[in-house]
């Protein structure tokens, strides 16, 4: 019987939120391009006053890759990666990590639900032993080069449920065996697709729907800090 266990990353996994801090590394140390970061930062803060939606703001960073070449981003995020994995106790979260190495212990295959992008994500999946990613996937067009559009399902949100599901159904594997990890009410869709729902962190609406359905919980604490509370 195929069992999987299906993880969010940002703030669930890891420390950060991987395509903003990418984001900056990108513009200021790839490129050495500070007014792009500017107009990056100003446009996302308009969108956030105005109410924009996680699916909105995620289809609005993608446009700021428009007409890059994918094997520049890759060689880009692997640079990236390299830093942060460099320092895995303040990049990654104690309990939802040690959970993700146990289950896989176990035969359980985790999984990698995220808005981000595989390039970004395939260092980090490759550091914890991860060989299923759900993720944003960028277009690209007769160029070569991406597009600034992303295909669908778009992996925010119900999204996320939606691809786990398809996911699901190439393994030929039953939802009620697996669990999913996540932090934020945009996760709940994902949480309410599986057997299984584990909340990392304490976002109030989130942990009311954990409290709820008697749902566990794990705390966000970076490795680093694990260890010093301990």
């Amino acid at each position: 019987m195929k069992r999987f266990a299906f993880f969010d990353v940002d703030d669930t996994l890891i420390s950060v939120k991987s395509m903003f801090d990418f984001y900056r590394f990108w513009t200021l140390d790839w490129r050495d391009d500070p007014a792009s970061l500017e107009m990056f930062e100003t446009d996302f803060a308009e969108l956030r006053t105005n109410g924009a939606s996680r699916e909105v703001l995620n289809r609005a960073y993608y446009r700021y890759f428009t007409a890059v070449d994918p094997e520049e981003l890759s060689k880009a995020a692997q640079t990236w990666a390299a830093a942060r994995l460099d320092k895995p106790e303040r990049f990654f979260l104690a309990e939802p990590v040690a959970e993700l190495r146990e289950l896989k212990a176990n035969d359980i295959e985790p999984v990698f639900v995220s808005g981000s992008f595989k390039a970004v994500l395939d260092p980090i999946a490759n550091y914890l032993g991860v060989d299923w990613i759900l993720a944003t996937k960028m277009k690209r067009g007769a160029n070569g080069c991406f597009t600034g559009k992303i295909g669908v399902p778009q992996t925010i949100g119900v999204g996320k449920a939606e691809a786990i599901r398809t996911f699901l159904t190439s393994q030929a594997a039953d939802a009620a065996n697996c669990l999913a990890f996540g932090d934020d009410i945009s996760d709940l869709p994902m949480l309410l697709s599986v057997g299984t729902p584990v909340v990392v962190g304490s976002h109030a609406e989130l942990a009311a729907h954990a409290n709820a359905g008697r749902w566990r919980r794990l705390q966000a604490l970076p490795i680093q800090l694990e260890t010093n509370a301990t």
